[in-house]
């Protein structure tokens, strides 16, 4: 009887036997995958065809420092797999990839950011590891079989807006087209960056480095207005003047237009032009012919500021020595009374609020009676004074320049020089005064230099022909003292009346 059924048992084992081995195989082959997708692979194993020219693996980038220890690109193997279809469908065109960044560990993550914090460009780590620190980001290029670039918009890492997508050319725009056909993402603000669409957990190569712990979180937003004169020259006549709208009309007219929008800030910041002293000695102007004032308003009008929430004000410029010394020290001393902070020349100053320190500089390149300055003096001061700030700890550094040309749209060479090199020396964020009238910011290597902001309560002029202005606004992110991320800058248009009073924009 059993000799019978044998046969069919052995048939019935063997195929149930080997169904079950294929099915127990193909979830095993499929957990396997999985795994085998989120490990660490060098992509040259993967792609042999792709160029490595990792930049922070030498001194071949904006830090001008080598930040890897390693030439060799590392990726998730499933990313990695991704790029190897990227790399046959370009081969048939006669290209090649050529790979700039990969896999970054978080302390380099960290030295990136905390040179340039700025989101658009450099993932923020303070809000967990980003796509390169989880192997599945990557950075490049196409190159032709010779090894030549395609040209781009730009080069690598230029930190600007020339980079973003919506200037992508034609190779830039193929680039694109083949990296998200095969499961990537392109970052707007990046031509050259791609995320892969697969997310990883921060394993293996990435554990080895950890996040920095949290402690202490701040946000400080910072304003930023024009030329401020509380006075006028003694010369003007009182009708329609500075002193009789503040004789009628009292301290909190000037500002009541847009005191609800300073009032909400932490740090508004003012160009003081013109003295609050009763001094009448006056310095010798003959030089500039008609164009010689002198202005200068009551030490009371310090209540002006304080009432319109101005909390600092520079006081580098060409009209804070039109009564002398004496003129100037009366100005420092009524607003130390009233609680306001003043910088400019060789007075740095830091504010600081909740526990943040933020480093005051101004400087003018006019000089004090528009007789010039040595331009090399000045710079030397300029990259002193931020190295001094450097060893006090100050979290954050602005730079005041009154400089550039009245009347002129936009800034001379000598405006974009000093305000870049305050940039390149630690400065955060670069203030311009001077021109009367506004000239646009730039966002240079993720901080702004705010070329001109124009007047704004100006008593030199009871009805100024230009009659637009601004308030200029960015917030900062502070974690234990140190400044993480800036905000995308606001710009909140205003407006000139004849009365001395700005307000915004309708």
């Amino acid at each position: 009887m059993l000799n019978r059924f044998l046969p069919c048992l052995i048939i019935l084992i063997l195929v149930f036997g080997y169904s079950g081995q294929v099915q127990a195989t193909k979830i095993l082959g499929y957990s396997l995958s999985q795994e085998n997708k989120s490990k660490f692979v060098e992509v040259q194993q993967i792609v042999p065809s792709v160029v490595i020219d990792l930049k922070y693996a030498t001194s071949n980038n904006f830090t001008h420092s080598k930040l890897y220890e390693s030439p060799a690109a590392k990726l998730r193997l499933g990313t990695a797999e991704k790029l190897k279809k990227v790399a046959e469908e370009i081969e048939k065109k006669g290209y090649r990839l050529k790979i700039w960044d990969a896999y970054r560990s978080p302390e380099v993550q960290f030295a990136l950011w905390n040179l340039i914090p700025d989101s658009r460009f450099i993932a923020n780590p303070y809000k967990g590891y980003s796509s390169h620190s989880r192997g599945s980001a990557v950075d490049l290029t196409l190159i032709d079989n010779q090894g030549n670039e395609l040209v781009m918009p730009t080069g690598f890492d230029d930190f600007t807006e020339h980079a973003a997508r919506v200037n992508d050319n034609e190779n830039a725009k193929y680039l694109k087209e083949v990296m998200t056909k095969n499961g990537f993402k392109a970052l707007a603000s990046e031509w050259w960056h791609f995320d892969d669409l697969d997310t990883y957990e921060p394993v293996a190569i990435a554990q080895k480095s950890s996040l920095k712990t949290i402690n202490n979180e701040v946000r400080i937003s910072v304003s930023a207005i024009g030329d401020v004169t509380l006075g006028q020259d003694e010369r003007f006549l009182y009708e329609g003047s500075f002193n009789q709208y503040y004789t009628l009309k009292g301290t909190e007219y000037f500002f009541s237009g847009v005191k609800k929008i300073l009032a909400e800030d932490d740090l508004t910041i003012a160009n003081l032009e013109g003295p609050l002293t009763e001094a009448t000695d006056k310095p010798n102007k003959s030089s500039q012919g008609t164009r010689a004032f002198f202005f200068k308003g009551n030490p009371h009008y310090t209540a002006i500021l304080k009432d319109g929430s101005v909390e600092a004000v520079n006081l580098a410029n060409n009209h804070s020595m039109d009564f002398l010394n004496k003129g100037y020290e009366d100005t420092v001393a009524t607003l130390d009374h009233a609680k306001i902070s003043s910088f400019g020349d060789q007075k740095v100053t830091v504010y600081e609020k909740e526990g943040v320190k933020i480093g005051l500089i101004g400087l003018n390149t006019l000089g004090p009676i528009e007789e010039g300055v040595n331009l090399d003096n000045l710079i030397l001061q300029l990259k002193t004074q931020i190295e001094t700030l450097k060893e006090e700890k100050t979290s954050m550094i602005i730079v005041s320049f009154h400089w550039g040309q009245e009347n002129k749209y936009f800034p001379t060479q000598v405006q974009r020089k000093l305000g870049q090199l305050a940039i390149d020396q630690g400065a955060d964020l670069v203030l311009g005064h001077h021109p009367h009238v506004i000239q646009k910011y730039e966002n240079y290597k993720g901080r702004c230099i705010v070329y001109s902001l124009g007047n704004f309560v100006f008593g030199g002029n009871p009805n100024p022909w230009y009659k637009y202005t601004e308030i200029f606004r960015q917030q900062y992110d502070f974690v234990d003292g140190k400044l993480v991320e800036l905000s995308s800058p606001q710009i909140i248009p205003c407006k000139l009346s004849a009365g001395y009073r700005p307000e915004p924009s309708k």
